[in-house]
Protein backbone atom coordinates (compact mmCIF):
# COMPACT_ATOMS: atom_id res chain seq x y z
CA UNK A 1 0.00 0.00 0.00
CA UNK A 2 2.80 2.48 0.49
CA UNK A 3 4.67 1.43 -2.48
CA UNK A 4 1.32 2.39 -4.31
CA UNK A 5 0.65 5.94 -2.83
CA UNK A 6 4.30 6.88 -2.71
CA UNK A 7 4.17 6.23 -7.08
CA UNK A 8 0.49 7.49 -7.29
CA UNK A 9 1.43 10.75 -8.59
CA UNK A 10 3.91 9.55 -11.04
CA UNK A 11 1.22 7.02 -12.59
CA UNK A 12 -1.13 9.40 -12.42
CA UNK A 13 1.11 11.91 -14.44
CA UNK A 14 2.09 9.62 -17.01
CA UNK A 15 -1.88 8.58 -17.93
CA UNK A 16 -2.22 11.86 -18.77
CA UNK A 17 0.60 12.26 -20.94
CA UNK A 18 -1.31 10.29 -23.22
CA UNK A 19 -3.46 12.79 -24.42
CA UNK A 20 -3.28 16.09 -26.56
CA UNK A 21 -0.18 18.36 -26.92
CA UNK A 22 -1.52 21.43 -24.41
CA UNK A 23 -2.50 18.92 -22.02
CA UNK A 24 0.65 17.28 -22.33
CA UNK A 25 2.00 20.49 -21.94
CA UNK A 26 -0.13 21.03 -18.80
CA UNK A 27 0.72 17.59 -17.15
CA UNK A 28 4.36 18.50 -17.75
CA UNK A 29 4.33 21.46 -15.70
CA UNK A 30 2.23 19.69 -13.31
CA UNK A 31 4.63 16.73 -12.61
CA UNK A 32 7.36 19.08 -12.65
CA UNK A 33 5.86 21.18 -9.68
CA UNK A 34 4.79 18.59 -7.61
CA UNK A 35 8.38 16.72 -8.57
CA UNK A 36 10.03 20.08 -6.86
CA UNK A 37 7.89 20.94 -3.78
CA UNK A 38 7.07 16.95 -2.50
CA UNK A 39 10.82 16.67 -1.49
CA UNK A 40 10.95 20.51 0.32
CA UNK A 41 7.74 19.35 1.65
CA UNK A 42 8.78 16.01 2.83
CA UNK A 43 11.24 17.49 4.42
CA UNK A 44 9.91 20.75 6.29
CA UNK A 45 9.07 19.93 10.22
CA UNK A 46 5.28 19.16 10.88
CA UNK A 47 5.34 21.62 13.42
CA UNK A 48 6.06 24.97 14.42
CA UNK A 49 9.83 25.57 14.67
CA UNK A 50 11.09 26.82 18.28
CA UNK A 51 12.07 29.96 17.92
CA UNK A 52 15.44 30.59 18.65
CA UNK A 53 16.84 33.34 21.31
CA UNK A 54 20.16 35.25 19.13
CA UNK A 55 22.78 36.23 21.97
CA UNK A 56 24.27 39.09 20.96
CA UNK A 57 27.44 40.44 22.54
CA UNK A 58 26.83 43.33 24.98
CA UNK A 59 28.65 46.07 24.81
CA UNK A 60 29.83 44.53 28.53
CA UNK A 61 31.42 41.69 27.31
CA UNK A 62 33.42 43.08 24.01
CA UNK A 63 34.36 45.79 26.65
CA UNK A 64 35.70 43.16 29.46
CA UNK A 65 37.53 41.45 26.60
CA UNK A 66 39.28 44.27 25.21
CA UNK A 67 40.06 45.08 29.22
CA UNK A 68 41.27 42.11 29.36
CA UNK A 69 43.96 42.39 26.32
CA UNK A 70 45.31 45.67 28.18
CA UNK A 71 45.45 44.08 31.17
CA UNK A 72 47.28 40.67 29.54
CA UNK A 73 49.54 43.52 26.95
CA UNK A 74 50.31 45.14 30.09
CA UNK A 75 52.07 42.51 32.28
CA UNK A 76 53.34 40.58 29.48
CA UNK A 77 55.33 43.79 28.87
CA UNK A 78 56.19 44.79 32.29
CA UNK A 79 58.07 41.06 32.31
CA UNK A 80 59.89 41.87 29.42
CA UNK A 81 61.37 45.22 30.91
CA UNK A 82 62.94 42.76 34.08
CA UNK A 83 65.95 41.90 32.42
CA UNK A 84 66.63 45.56 31.88
CA UNK A 85 66.88 46.52 35.52
CA UNK A 86 70.05 45.35 37.55
CA UNK A 87 69.11 45.36 40.71
CA UNK A 88 72.62 45.72 41.98
CA UNK A 89 73.44 48.35 39.87
CA UNK A 90 74.33 51.66 41.91
CA UNK A 91 71.56 53.47 39.59
CA UNK A 92 69.06 50.88 39.91
CA UNK A 93 66.52 53.47 41.38
CA UNK A 94 66.81 55.25 38.49
CA UNK A 95 66.82 52.22 36.11
CA UNK A 96 63.55 50.97 37.68
CA UNK A 97 62.21 54.80 37.38
CA UNK A 98 62.76 54.73 33.12
CA UNK A 99 62.37 51.13 32.36
CA UNK A 100 58.56 50.55 34.66
CA UNK A 101 57.12 53.90 34.75
CA UNK A 102 54.65 52.93 32.25
CA UNK A 103 53.55 49.63 33.91
CA UNK A 104 53.35 49.95 37.61
CA UNK A 105 51.31 52.70 39.93
CA UNK A 106 53.05 55.86 41.47
CA UNK A 107 52.78 54.27 44.80
CA UNK A 108 54.62 50.90 44.14
CA UNK A 109 57.58 52.44 42.14
CA UNK A 110 58.30 54.70 44.98
CA UNK A 111 58.19 51.79 47.43
CA UNK A 112 60.79 49.82 45.24
CA UNK A 113 62.74 53.23 44.34
CA UNK A 114 63.24 53.52 48.35
CA UNK A 115 64.00 50.25 48.32
CA UNK A 116 65.42 48.21 45.61
CA UNK A 117 65.31 45.01 47.50
CA UNK A 118 61.99 44.72 47.10
CA UNK A 119 61.96 45.46 43.43
CA UNK A 120 61.50 42.81 40.49
CA UNK A 121 64.61 42.53 38.34
CA UNK A 122 67.64 40.74 37.44
CA UNK A 123 69.98 40.15 40.35
CA UNK A 124 72.26 38.19 38.75
CA UNK A 125 74.03 38.00 35.03
CA UNK A 126 72.64 34.34 35.03
CA UNK A 127 69.70 33.65 34.71
CA UNK A 128 67.78 36.30 34.01
CA UNK A 129 64.29 37.37 34.21
CA UNK A 130 62.83 37.03 30.22
CA UNK A 131 58.74 37.32 30.61
CA UNK A 132 55.96 36.89 32.98
CA UNK A 133 53.44 33.82 31.58
CA UNK A 134 50.16 33.99 32.66
CA UNK A 135 48.70 31.43 34.02
CA UNK A 136 45.27 32.96 35.54
CA UNK A 137 43.29 36.08 34.99
CA UNK A 138 40.86 36.81 37.23
CA UNK A 139 38.72 40.01 36.77
CA UNK A 140 37.31 40.95 40.08
CA UNK A 141 35.85 44.27 40.07
CA UNK A 142 35.29 46.33 37.06
CA UNK A 143 38.56 48.26 37.85
CA UNK A 144 40.28 45.51 39.67
CA UNK A 145 42.39 42.41 37.57
CA UNK A 146 44.32 39.80 39.71
CA UNK A 147 46.92 37.97 37.50
CA UNK A 148 48.86 34.74 38.51
CA UNK A 149 52.11 33.29 36.72
CA UNK A 150 55.34 32.53 37.05
CA UNK A 151 58.64 35.13 36.20
CA UNK A 152 60.63 32.85 33.70
CA UNK A 153 64.33 33.11 34.27
CA UNK A 154 66.56 31.89 31.71
CA UNK A 155 70.63 31.94 30.19
CA UNK A 156 72.12 31.81 27.29
CA UNK A 157 70.91 28.42 26.87
CA UNK A 158 67.39 28.58 27.18
CA UNK A 159 67.03 31.44 24.75
CA UNK A 160 67.93 29.21 22.30
CA UNK A 161 66.05 26.19 23.19
CA UNK A 162 63.18 27.98 24.68
CA UNK A 163 62.78 26.51 27.77
CA UNK A 164 63.25 28.22 31.02
CA UNK A 165 66.30 27.47 33.32
CA UNK A 166 63.68 28.56 36.54
CA UNK A 167 60.14 29.49 37.01
CA UNK A 168 59.27 32.03 39.58
CA UNK A 169 55.43 32.05 40.91
CA UNK A 170 54.23 35.72 40.98
CA UNK A 171 50.87 37.40 41.90
CA UNK A 172 49.91 40.95 40.32
CA UNK A 173 47.30 43.07 40.55
CA UNK A 174 45.97 45.41 37.93
CA UNK A 175 43.93 48.41 38.64
CA UNK A 176 42.17 51.00 36.05
CA UNK A 177 43.69 54.49 37.12
CA UNK A 178 42.68 57.77 34.88
CA UNK A 179 41.65 55.35 31.74
CA UNK A 180 44.50 53.18 31.45
CA UNK A 181 46.22 50.14 33.41
CA UNK A 182 48.41 49.98 35.91
CA UNK A 183 50.04 47.27 38.16
CA UNK A 184 49.36 48.40 41.88
CA UNK A 185 50.54 45.22 44.04
CA UNK A 186 53.70 42.23 42.54
CA UNK A 187 54.77 39.22 45.06
CA UNK A 188 57.02 36.74 43.61
CA UNK A 189 56.97 33.71 45.78
CA UNK A 190 60.33 32.05 46.18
Amino acid sequence: MLRERSFAPLVVSIRLLQGSNDSRMKHIILVVALLITVPFAACSPLTQPVATQVIEPTQTTVEDAGEEVEVRDLVENFGKRLQMVSLLAPNAAQDLQKQYSEFVSPTLLETWMNDVSKAPGRMVSSPWPDRIEITTLEREAPDRYTIYGFVVEVTSTEITNGEAANKIPVHIVAKRDQGHWLITEYAEEH
